[in-house]
């Protein structure tokens, strides 16, 4: 049947939009991120009364984007360039899917830039005796502090993103070769990470005396399980890393993704080579994985204080 442009008709392109996306195998945390920023799209376009598609212009998705930047997010937080950024991304693609599909004459925004992102660095990295701190807070006599030694191992070892840890299953454990197979990945990618020794230890132990305590008469091939024999939730898993950071009496805001943050800062302060450490983080592009070097600066300060004249005059 045929379609019109018209907001009454925007669910019914919407879903068109998402089959494609479905379709070109984007992964789907992606398709429901894009289809939450263009459902704002059309409550904004209602508010504006903008009753039809075609009367889209460049104009009216800054005024919208301007309008997002404006409200606070769920948390109650400011909205940053990189969430304009994104929501752009999926608007663009959405008008293009239009136009492609003859539904609308041109993407009025085709050329419409990106606005640029500030160079953020983490903060509040982890040190190497705050990390250990917190990793030995589990009770190992205990299944569920055995269960959370292991997240915490793997965590430290890899720079696994939350989902990913959420995601593995049994049969991603290489304990033979110490390697952990990550599963759709951002971008939907997959990528062979290495284990510490001591990660693959705490996960061999896990998964032959630990794991099948928290399996129950559960069948699913998760690795990681909760106290009622299910994959472990986001929620869950956050609760993990909070719980120790809290109990190492650790300061610092500490999450699932400031380990993240952490392995990388730690692995290039070692000398790592930033392809290596590309490869293990799963970044898309190098760019991503040079913003680590900038926090090798207490090197640099070593330098500076050793190799100024100025320092040598000071004493």
């Amino acid at each position: 049947m045929n379609i019109d442009t018209g907001l009454a008709s925007y669910d019914v392109l919407l879903d068109r939009h998402r089959q494609q996306l479905e379709l070109l195998n984007f992964s789907a945390q992606t398709v429901r991120t894009n289809l939450g920023s263009l459902r704002q799209f059309k409550r904004y376009l209602v508010e504006a009364h903008i009753t039809d598609l075609q009367a889209v212009s460049a104009a009216t998705v800054n005024d919208f984007l301007r309008w997002l930047l404006a409200q606070p997010s769920h948390r109650g937080t400011t909205r940053t360039v990189g969430t304009q950024n994104r929501v752009l991304s999926a608007i663009k693609g959405f008008l293009a899917f239009l136009t492609e599909e003859n539904y609308l004459g041109r993407n009025p925004i085709k050329e419409m830039r990106y606005a640029r992102e500030p160079d953020c660095l983490p903060r509040n990295v982890l040190t190497p005796q705050e990390a250990r701190k917190i990793i030995e807070q589990p009770d190992l006599q205990t299944v569920l502090g055995y269960r959370d030694r292991a997240m915490l191992e793997v965590f430290y070892a890899t720079g696994i993103r939350k989902a990913e840890l959420m995601n593995l299953n049994v049969a991603d454990v290489n304990l033979e070769e110490g390697l952990l197979r990550v599963n759709g990945g951002k971008g939907n990618k997959d990528r062979i990470v290495p284990l510490t020794k001591l990660a693959g230890s705490f996960l061999e132990n896990y998964i032959k005396a630990i794991r099948s305590e928290l399996l129950g008469q559960s069948q699913t091939n998760r690795l990681f399980l909760s106290a009622r024999h299910r994959p472990m939730s986001k929620n869950s898993v956050s609760g993990v890393v909070e719980k120790y950071a809290k109990l190492a009496k650790v300061k610092k805001h500490v999450t699932c993704h400031l380990w993240r943050h952490t392995v990388a800062t730690h692995l290039v302060q070692n000398k790592a080579n930033l392809r290596h450490v590309q490869e293990i983080l799963g970044h898309r592009v190098l760019t991503t994985t040079e913003r680590y070097l900038h926090l090798t600066i207490a090197d640099l300060k070593a330098a500076h204080h050793k190799h100024h004249p100025r320092e040598a005059d000071a004493k």
